[in-house]
């Protein structure tokens, strides 16, 4: 079979600096919003809707100026309040405006006890009118999760406390994890955190049974208006957050991991907030009167009510009330996502199973159940694989929806991400055998048309639950024609997910599904096949590999699996002398360095550091050089080695003995093999 080109669809995969990068881009977006509402209030554009005075811009334009430049908390108190009386009978209309949304959102915070109460009274005798509006919505948003904050902080333990503010300033150090503490749910919107700030402020007790109670009149509002805000864009946002409130979740994000724009479902697990029990009580009213909609079996196909269904499945499973979870999935499984035709359809799949099988592009979508046949409802099918309990997904959703199918939804662009799901929530062995058994014959194709996830999801799979590793091994080899050929070639083939008979022009980049493909293979009980043929490599191609920013993470699974030896550990670091010094030119090489000088034994070690004082120079031409140069004192061995030994025994004590006090920070990983 010819390949021309494999894509790779990706799904977003986040490294050390995505919080970071994240944060500049909103630092970047806040100026630039600043500069365009300069601009806009000299040609007589006062922002879009409510309409404002010239006078009004100008002074709302200059404390939005003052905030991008206050980071003194005293300093910003001060301001909200100040700002608040200025603006005191005009809180609606001006949050109705663009540019006065944007400065309220960021002063509610850091607002006294008066203020705003003041400001929940206002706004809640005007719920309705502040719903529906484009720009005061985003307001009650923030003020509904201020509220929040402020009415359950005293029910956080101190290390709740801790871990919710960590995420604001640690983002970068957790990746894949929801951070509650930046407090953002449009990109660029908040330039003061808060989220800390308001667990750890004094209010009074009266004070947060106003904010508590704030919260709980909102939400019955929502709740009595459900039928109608259901439906409305902006009401729609907001009902969602209320939901994901009442559960102690903060806000919602705009993006999920598949980077769709406004779907709150993500697979990051999330720190909750500690909330009283009648709030949960009126979760529990939102789904019995979900549920009881006439409607309910096409609200799975709009995509309003299907974000609205995805948010209350992800609040009642954090809040681990089964029965609600299990009653809700029974619901939407039996009458919206597999119908009377639906069943009939199953059953002649599996009387006709023998029959010669026809490829997805040819078959008739009407022959799917009708859960496949919008964007929405599959969103919400995934929702209800990641929650669903064991039974139910097996005996429900996998046998009345997928089995049979596998092949045919792997192979569609719109389908195999929900057979992604499917597999990483998997936790029978069985039915990881008889998903192998379907996709079979199928693999080749899976990669071709580029759905490397399905790929990487049965790889965590089988070492997750430690079985069918060789007969996945032999399947992905066979996809790759790599099953025969030298270690160099199979190694590339897998990292690439290129057949190894394939030949380029260019030498491509490592694929990032291949690279994690490669460190789950590390994780299988017997990866004996992959450890040799790393071994067998030319050293120098092995370093062009480690020296990848995601090739470099194959050195952390191979160092870290409990199945590669030691002494296959020892082999990598005498089988990388040479390269060491070559690894030292980029950031990621450099860490791989630091893996092998932890993996190897005394006299590796000290090989390792003699390489890099022979080129000390080269090596404190990079900052992470001198990081590197520091922690193994390569400039004490360059002028003493007798007394490098001495100085890196003396500092491995010391480590050590931190470690047992405080925890040492080591390299870590996440499920995908990133930091």
């Amino acid at each position: 079979m010819d390949y021309i080109a494999i894509k790779s669809e990706e799904t977003t995969e986040r490294g050390s600096n995505h919080y970071r990068n994240k944060m500049k881009k909103r630092k970047q977006f806040a100026k630039r919003f600043l500069h365009n509402a300069k601009g806009f209030g000299r040609i007589g554009i006062f922002g879009r809707g409510a309409e404002v005075d010239q006078e009004q811009y100008n002074y709302l334009v200059n404390i939005l100026e003052a905030m991008t430049k206050q980071k003194d908390t005293e300093e910003r108190q001060l301001m909200a309040n100040n700002v608040l009386g200025q603006l005191e009978g005009k809180e609606i209309r001006i949050s109705s405006n663009q540019l006065g949304s944007r400065v309220f959102e960021n002063l509610l915070p850091f607002t006294d006890e008066e203020n705003f109460a003041k400001l929940m009274d206002t706004f809640a005798e005007n719920f309705r009118a502040v719903c529906c509006d484009k720009f005061a919505s985003h307001v009650l948003q923030r003020m509904l999760y201020v509220a929040l904050l402020r009415a359950v902080a005293p029910l956080q333990t101190e290390d709740d406390d801790a871990e919710h503010g960590s995420t604001e300033q640690e983002g970068s150090k957790k990746p894949r994890q929801t951070k509650g503490g930046d407090g953002v749910d449009r990109a660029g919107q908040s330039i003061w955190p808060f989220s800390e700030y308001t667990l750890k402020e004094p209010y009074s007790d009266a004070h947060r049974q106003m904010c508590g109670k704030f919260v709980q009149r909102l939400a019955m509002f929502l709740i009595n208006n459900l039928e109608e805000f259901v439906w409305d864009n902006t009401a729609n946002y907001i009902v969602r957050q209320c939901i994901l409130n009442l559960s102690g979740i903060g806000e919602m994000k705009m993006f999920d991991n598949r980077g769709t724009k406004g779907t709150p479902m993500a697979t990051a697990e999330v720190k909750r907030l500690i909330v009283p029990e009648e709030w949960q009580k009126l979760l529990t009213e939102i789904n019995i009167r979900l549920m009881a909609w006439p409607q309910f079996a096409d609200l799975p196909y709009n995509e309003l009510a299907s974000v609205i269904l995805q948010t209350l499945l992800r609040a009642l499973s954090t809040l681990e009330e089964r029965f609600l979870v299990s009653q809700l999935c029974s619901k939407l499984h039996n009458e919206a996502f597999l119908t009377e035709n639906n069943c009939a359809k199953k059953e002649e799949d599996d009387a006709s199973e023998y029959a010669e099988e026809k490829s997805f592009a040819e078959e008739d979508e009407s022959k799917l159940p009708k859960v496949f046949q919008q964007e929405a409802s599959i969103r919400l099918l995934e929702s209800c694989i990641s929650v669903a309990p064991s039974n139910f997904f097996k005996e429900n959703l996998f046998e009345g929806l997928f089995r049979g199918r596998l092949k045919d939804l792997a192979l569609s662009k719109m389908h195999n991400f929900a057979v992604q799901k499917l597999i990483e929530h998997t936790d029978d062995k069985d039915l990881i055998e008889i998903v192998l058994l379907e996709l079979e014959n199928s693999m080749e194709d899976i990669l071709r048309v580029g759905h490397t996830g399905v790929v990487l999801a049965l790889a965590k799979a089988c070492a997750r639950l430690a079985c069918q590793q060789g007969k996945y091994v032999k399947l992905l080899l066979d996809a790759l024609h790599s099953g025969e050929v030298a270690s160099e070639k199979m190694i590339t083939a897998v990292l690439y997910l290129l057949p190894a008979d394939i030949k380029v022009e260019n030498t491509p980049s490592i694929n990032l599904h291949g690279s994690l493909i490669l460190q789950a293979i590390l994780e299988f009980n017997k990866p004996i096949k992959f450890v040799n043929a790393l071994l067998e490599m030319p050293n120098d191609r092995l370093a062009n590999i480690l020296s990848d920013p995601r090739g470099s993470f194959v050195a952390n699974a191979y160092t870290g699996s409990r199945f590669v030896g030691e002494k296959s550990r020892e082999k990598m670091v005498r089988h990388l002398e040479g390269q060491y010094s070559r690894l030292m030119l980029t950031p990621h090489g450099s860490h791989v360095v630091e893996i092998m000088y932890n993996a190897g034994n005394p006299a590796q070690r000290e090989n390792i550091v003699r390489e890099l004082a022979d080129n000390c120079e080269q090596l404190n031409s990079k900052p992470w050089g001198m990081v590197i140069n520091k922690r193994l004192l390569v400039d004490t061995y360059k002028r003493d080695p007798a007394r490098w030994k001495v100085a890196i025994k003396s500092d491995a004590k010391v480590e050590k003995l931190f470690d047992k006090l405080v925890g040492g920070k080591k390299r870590k990983l996440n499920k995908e093999g990133k930091e």
